[in-house]
């Protein structure tokens, strides 16, 4: 997958949530080490950017880990926090089954849902960015074993650059 996204100039203008708001909006926070949020309702969204926008579409149920790392860094960055921080941390969840975006993009866009509609420090987004690229490992599809191989058929997603339509459709 080619890089398509500019740091230099990306910034995230606003986001929509058509289906599913209240269920990420309903999750509650975990203390375990062993993070799983279920998403028990379909969720379709767009983030509007300078350079395109991204449409995704989930079915239910969709498991992810919110924030990932540890409770132990809770106090730098909440693992699931206000419904912005929740949306951006489900975005680049599904960017990392590497359906749309490159391992780079994915976390190019993160940097700029975090600067620009988590409202983080210029400086705590870059670190954020920085500490998920350090692996590359857990991008792309996953193997059947791992347990998170049923999210992947429950993806859709596209980076739309020229206006084209893209219905999103989410099974109920």
């Amino acid at each position: 997958m080619k890089n398509r996204l500019n740091i230099k100039t990306l910034k995230v203008i606003d986001y929509a949530i058509f289906v599913g708001r209240g269920c990420l909006s309903d999750l509650k926070e975990s203390k375990s080490f062993k993070r799983m949020y279920n998403l028990d309702s379909p969720v379709c969204t767009a983030v509007y950017t300078t350079q395109g926008t991204l449409n995704v579409g989930l079915s239910a149920p969709f498991m992810f880990d919110g924030r990932s790392g540890s409770p132990l860094i809770d106090w730098y960055a909440p693992n699931l926090g206000s419904l912005e921080e929740r949306l951006t941390w489900l975005i680049h969840d599904v960017n990392g089954y590497a359906k749309c975006l490159s391992f780079k993009d994915t976390n190019t866009l993160l940097f700029a849902m975090l600067r620009d509609l988590c409202h983080y420090r210029k400086t705590k987004a870059a670190t954020i960015r920085y500490a998920v690229s350090l692996s590359k490992g857990w991008y792309g599809k996953p193997e059947p074993t791992d347990k998170y191989f049923v999210n992947y058929d429950k993806i859709q997603v596209k980076w739309v650059t020229d206006g084209t339509d893209f219905v999103l459709q989410a099974d109920g």
